[in-house]
């Protein structure tokens, strides 16, 4: 939970807005980018170029978040899963034959065998539970939250910002 991190950089109107949003991250880009075209807007307090800059940047800063959003929600391909439980079935089929070539004693490769199968099929059965996305996070939910994104950048615009001397005299 970042409410601490955001309760000490933000205050008043700016707390609260980004305080109410689902997406902090984007309601942070959101009320940078008006505060960027107010001080454009009001002549020489931001120059042009500078402006472009920063616009670029929140533009990379917008695209990595959503990037960051499409990696956590999306599933593993199932044909990893199968692909690795191949390799690992065959992997166990020739552990006894190769531990059989080094001489080892028959319990110690019993043993040894069993214990690395117990571990291996373990882990490959966690792949298989996470590979199934719909039982986890269903694609209709992924849906409906980008349909909120694009609903909230249209309807929860960021509080007006204050006058020029209330910007001005501001500490930072």
């Amino acid at each position: 939970d970042d409410t601490d991190i955001i309760e000490i950089m933000l205050h008043g109107d700016d707390y609260d807005y980004v305080k109410s949003q689902r997406k902090k991250p984007a309601a942070n880009i959101a009320r940078i980018r008006q505060v960027v075209a107010n001080l454009s807007s009001r002549g020489n307090l931001l120059p042009i170029a500078a402006h472009q800059q920063i616009e670029t940047n929140l533009n990379e800063m917008n695209y990595i978040l959503g990037m960051c959003e499409r990696l956590r929600g999306s599933p593993i391909p199932p044909v990893y899963t199968s692909h690795s439980s191949r390799l690992l079935a065959f992997y166990l089929f020739f552990l006894p034959i190769a531990l059989h070539g080094a001489k080892l004693n028959t319990m110690v490769n019993i043993l040894v065998t069993s214990t690395v199968g117990y571990a291996m099929l373990g882990l490959d059965e966690i792949s298989h539970l996470l590979e199934q996305p719909f039982s986890l996070m269903p694609i209709h939910q992924l849906s409906k939250n980008m349909m909120l994104d694009v609903a909230d950048s249209f309807v929860c615009q960021p509080p007006i910002l204050g006058t020029k001397t209330e910007l001005l005299t501001e500490e930072f």
